[in-house]
C-alpha cells in the first residue's frame, strides 16, 4: 500500500475514534433512528445528483445501504442509546475485522489461519469482560446491538469487495439513499411526531455539528476512502487499520465526555486490541523468520574443520 494511502487510512481511523463521541453528543438532540435517518439523507443529498449511478448491479447498492446504514449505523445508535459507553462501543465494533476475515474466507475464500482463531479467542475473553462492567456503561441490550452493528459493518466490507466499485464516493452517496426513510419510519413508529418536532426545535448548533461531523468527514469521506483501500488493496492489509480506532474512541470520549477508564475497562480494552494484533500480524512468524536468518556466531577458538560444531557453523553461515 501506498504511503500516501496507508496516512489517508490513518486519518480516516482518527475522524471515526472521534465520531463516536460525537455520536454520544448528537444522541442529546435526536433519538437513534432519526438520527441515523438524518445522517443519510444529507449524505445523499444534493450530492445524488453530482454523481452518475454506479456501474454495479443494483442489489450491490441496496445491500451495502442495509448493511451500512441501516444495521452497522442504525444498531450503533440505538445500542449507544441504550446505554453503551461510546469509548467502549469504539473498541467493541473493531469486532468487524474479525467478522470481515471470517466472512472473506466463507464468501471470497480467502485463508484463514490459526493464529487469527487465536487472535478471535483473546478479544472475545475481552468482550466477555466489558460485557462484566458494572458501573453504568454498559448495558446488555446496549452490548447485543452494538455486537450486532460490528458483523453488520462486515457484511458491509463484503458487498465493497464484490461489487468492486470503480467509483467508491459515488457507491457511498447512491447506497446512503436507502437508509433514510426506513429509519425515519422507525422513528416515527417508536417516539411519534411529537418527539421529532421536539428534536427540530431543540437541536441547536451542537446537535447540527454534530450531525454535520457524521455526515461530511465521516461517511463522504472516510467511507469513501475505506471502500477504495477494500476495493484496491487485500483485506488482510486493510483491517489492521481499524486497530487505531479505539485508541482515539477511548481518547476523545475520555476528553469529550469525561469517560472514566477504570482498571477492568482497561484490561478488557487490552484484550481486545491484543486480540486484534494477533488476529492481524504474524509477529510469531516474523521474528521466527528474522531468528533464522540472522548471520551465525563464528566457530569458537581452537575448533578444527573435522570438529563436528565447525561444520555446524559452516553450513549455518553459508545457508545464511
Amino acid at each position: 500500500m501506498p504511503i500516501s494511502k496507508f496516512l489517508g487510512g490513518v486519518l480516516v481511523m482518527v475522524i471515526w475514534g472521534v465520531n463516536f463521541a460525537i455520536i454520544d453528543i448528537g444522541l442529546r438532540s435526536f433519538d437513534p433512528y432519526l438520527l441515523a435517518s438524518l445522517r443519510f439523507l444529507l449524505a445523499a443529498l444534493p450530492a445524488v445528483f453530482f454523481f452518475k449511478r454506479p456501474q454495479v448491479p443494483w442489489r450491490y447498492i441496496a445491500l451495502y445501504g442495509l448493511f451500512f446504514g441501516i444495521g452497522q449505523f442504525g444498531l450503533l445508535f440505538a445500542g449507544m442509546h441504550f446505554g453503551f459507553s461510546a469509548g467502549l462501543a469504539s473498541v467493541v465494533m473493531q469486532l468487524q475485522a474479525f467478522w470481515t476475515i471470517g466472512l472473506a474466507a466463507a464468501m471470497l475464500h480467502e485463508r484463514v489461519v490459526p493464529r487469527q482463531l487465536t487472535g478471535v479467542v483473546v478479544a472475545a475473553v475481552g468482550i466477555a469482560l466489558i460485557i462484566g462492567i458494572t458501573d453504568g456503561s454498559v448495558t446488555a441490550v446496549g452490548a447485543v446491538l452494538v455486537i450486532g452493528a460490528s458483523l453488520s459493518w462486515a457484511m458491509a466490507n463484503i458487498v465493497i469487495k464484490k461489487a468492486h466499485p470503480t467509483d467508491a464516493l459515488a457507491f457511498t452517496v447512491w447506497a446512503s439513499l436507502i437508509p433514510p426513510i426506513p429509519m425515519f419510519l422507525l422513528s416515527l413508529g417508536v417516539n411519534g411526531w411529537g418527539s421529532i418536532t421536539h428534536s427540530f426545535a431543540h437541536m441547536g448548533w451542537v446537535g447540527l455539528g454534530s450531525l454535520a461531523y457524521m455526515v461530511y468527514p465521516t461517511i463522504l469521506f472516510g467511507f469513501t476512502l475505506w471502500g477504495h483501500l477494500l476495493r484496491n488493496y487485500k483485506t488482510s492489509h486493510v483491517a489492521p487499520l481499524s486497530l487505531l480506532v479505539p485508541v482515539f474512541g477511548m481518547a476523545s470520549s475520555m476528553l469529550l465526555l469525561d469517560e472514566p477508564l477504570g482498571g477492568l475497562k482497561a484490561g478488557a480494552i487490552v484484550l481486545v486490541i491484543l486480540g486484534l494484533v494477533i488476529n492481524q500480524f504474524d509477529l510469531v512468524g516474523r521474528l521466527k523468520k528474522r531468528w533464522q536468518g540472522a548471520p551465525a556466531a563464528p566457530a569458537p577458538a581452537g575448533v578444527t574443520d573435522g570438529d563436528p560444531a565447525a561444520s555446524t557453523s559452516t553450513s549455518t553461515t553459508k545457508a545464511s
